[in-house]
């Protein structure tokens, strides 16, 4: 018994943002972003909610599918519009599926990657015939837009896949996750509640804060690790992996998985060009514009792989049907 994905769709806002517009609000300018993350614009909401993101990827990945079969829903983010109702919620509720379990889950850039491995295991103990898992972010709201540091790097959007329990497809062959302390604080954001009348709260930005170093550092490592991790649990080896689809943090951390891993750079799906980092967002979007490419067949084997803030790292490796 496998779990397939059988649908994928993703979603932009309308802003598009290049790096000469940032030049006009920080000291930057579009070369020295693209020399050092290969980012020449990302998409910003301003009129989009993460809701309106979700539910557009969510329809686009749906096509024609039977809402009514969608049992689970597992929303990736760390920007949720609201913290209650949770964006599963919101979304099972737009979308009418009125026969899912829905809920949140916060593992960063990584959270995609979790998301998969919470829905798979959920769906065989428990026969779910179908499930969803969007990965969406407004990354916009918690960057600070004076750091040249962090602002350069993010953008928002969402992604959606659709999942379902096979009897005869094998899906998802093998998948690993890792959680890492981030004992120097290296990638944080901080959350702005409210003071109360018994005692005053510490000032706790509601930024994005990086230490780009020492971020880099673990993203090389753990990539690596959670890639090798996958295909020794299936017994596959890199060279026989058609497409790997990586988390689109930093064009320099693509290509050291590429040459870690002895693969060309041509068969990693990048679109970091464009996007920017989108968090749990960035996976789901480069996975639908490899599926929608032309160039997938069934059979070809595509592994995800993502890292991020917590520490958090995994992989995903699933044969394409």
């Amino acid at each position: 018994m496998g779990v397939t994905i059988i649908g994928t769709g993703k979603a932009l806002p309308e802003l598009k943002v290049d790096n000469n517009k940032l030049a006009e609000l920080v000291e930057t300018d579009n070369q020295w972003i693209i020399d050092r993350t290969g980012i020449e614009a990302r998409y910003v909401a301003t009129k989009e909610s993460g809701l309106d993101l979700s539910v557009a990827a969510a329809e686009e990945a749906l096509g024609d599918i039977d809402k009514a079969s969608i049992g689970l829903l597992v929303v990736a983010t760390v920007t949720p519009d609201m913290l209650v109702p949770s964006m599963g919620a919101l979304v099972k509720k737009t979308l009418g599926l009125e026969n899912a379990i829905a809920y949140d889950i916060n593992a960063a850039c990584s959270g995609f990657i979790y998301g998969l491995w919470n829905v798979e295991a959920l769906m065989k103990t428990h026969g779910i015939k179908r499930a969803m898992v969007i990965g969406v972010e407004r990354l916009s709201r918690i960057t600070n837009w004076e750091d040249r540091g962090t602002c350069i790097l993010f953008g928002d959007g969402a992604g959606c896949a659709v999942l379902e329990l096979s009897e005869e497809k094998t899906g998802i062959i093998s998948s690993f996750v890792k959680n890492y302390d981030d004992v120097t604080d290296s990638l944080t954001c901080g959350m702005d509640y409210r003071n109360i009348p018994f005692a005053e709260d510490e000032n706790n930005d509601m930024f994005l804060k990086m230490n780009g170093t020492q971020v880099f550092r673990f993203a090389v490592g753990a990539i690596g690790e959670v890639m090798d991790a996958v295909l020794q649990k299936s017994g596959i080896k890199a060279d026989d992996v058609k497409y790997y689809v990586p988390h689109q943090a930093n064009m320099r951390i693509i290509l050291s998985a590429a040459q870690r891993m002895k693969q060309p750079l041509e068969k990693f799906q990048v679109n970091i060009q464009t996007t920017g980092n989108v968090s749990a967002a960035s996976i789901p979007m480069a996975l639908t514009d490899l599926m929608k490419s032309g160039k997938v067949e069934p059979g070809d084997k595509i592994m995800l792989v993502g890292f991020g803030g917590g520490l958090t790292a995994g992989a995903v490796l699933f044969e394409a049907v």
